[in-house]
């Protein structure tokens, strides 16, 4: 396929049950959430966003709320801490701390322009992938949407080639999915992750990866455009929720790839499933229920490595990027 061929809308196909029934549960109580908060509050110069299961489109009625609020250092004081939580706080069972990793205060300048260095910590980081990678407006959706943009500016500057791709782009989700596979281990060793170690273990090899890659279709498309395609193209694709980006690059092939990630789904969202995973440590690593889970996340990293070989070229820019 050329790549400079722009994509059509995602051709729609029949999703696996799991993957539409979170979609339809998110979809509804987004809307719920955007609507109280949008009665409450007031001004312009913050906004709300929410990453995790909801930023993906994939919630139930478990899963945990990861929000935070954007805004400027100036207006810092003025954030509405209290009154986002509880609002939010009436609509989910379960959510982060006040003032916690998530549910605080993220400075703008802080999400845009600290990428890398010192300063760049594994907290920033993880917020800053999660915001451009899985995130969804609960409040001020046009705020939102200038932050976001300002970030992408910040990935492709106007000094990118049109030959090349996104490349600062693929080395930062490179860099986040291997910081937290790193982090994943030492916690391990130093048993900080033996609560819910094997649901965690499962979310690295389904949900991160596919956030992973998400993220790095999204840069490969931007092959074949100048730096203002290019930021266009990753607004466009780093919109949509990252099963949804999956259909619209793939389309059909993208099938198998989603049946696997659908069974993920629906066995950790079956209560009984996910209290028998819950007890299973690092180790018993062995744990029936567990290694097939992880059989199945080798499959699914399988399918997602032939979506990537078939549609672009042994030449395309995205092999280079990946490996050096």
């Amino acid at each position: 396929m050329d790549i400079n061929e722009s994509h059509q809308e995602a051709v729609p196909i029949l999703l696996p049950q799991t993957i539409a029934t979170n979609q339809h549960y998110s979809a509804t109580r987004l809307a719920e959430m955007r609507e109280a908060l949008g009665k409450s509050l007031s001004g312009d110069t913050f906004c709300v966003v929410v990453t995790g299961s909801y930023g993906r489109h994939e919630a139930s009625d478990q899963s945990d709320l990861d929000y935070f609020i954007i805004g400027r250092e100036a207006e810092r004081s003025q954030a509405p801490h209290q009154q986002v939580a509880d609002i939010l706080g009436k609509m989910v069972t379960k959510k982060p701390a006040v003032n916690g990793p998530f549910s605080s205060y993220i400075t703008a300048e802080e999400l845009v322009n600290r990428i890398g260095l010192d300063g760049d910590t594994n907290s920033i980081t993880t917020r800053r992938l999660l915001f451009l990678l899985e995130c969804e407006w609960l409040y001020n959706e046009a705020g939102k949407r200038k932050f976001f943009d300002d970030l992408i500016a910040n990935y492709v500057t106007s000094s990118v080639t049109r030959d090349s791709i996104a490349r600062f782009l693929v080395n930062d989700v490179i860099r986040y999915y291997r910081t937290i596979s790193v982090d994943f281990e030492i916690k391990t060793r130093e048993g900080d992750a033996s609560k819910a170690w094997a649901p965690r273990r499962l979310k690295l090899v389904f949900s991160r990866k596919m956030l992973y890659f998400g993220g790095i279709i999204a840069a490969a498309e931007t092959a074949g455009r100048d730096y203002a395609g290019k930021r266009e193209k990753l607004s466009e694709l780093l919109q949509l929720p990252p099963i949804t980006r999956l259909q619209t690059v793939f389309g059909e092939k993208s099938l198998p790839a989603l049946e696997l990630y659908d069974r993920f789904l629906r066995e950790l969202s079956d209560p009984e499933v996910r209290a028998r995973l819950d007890g299973v440590g690092p180790h018993d690593r062995n744990d029936t229920e567990l290694r097939s889970l992880l059989d199945a996340g080798k499959g699914f990293s399988r399918e997602l490595i032939k979506l990537l070989n078939d549609r672009y070229g042994p030449d395309h820019p995205i092999h280079e990027a990946l490996l050096m």
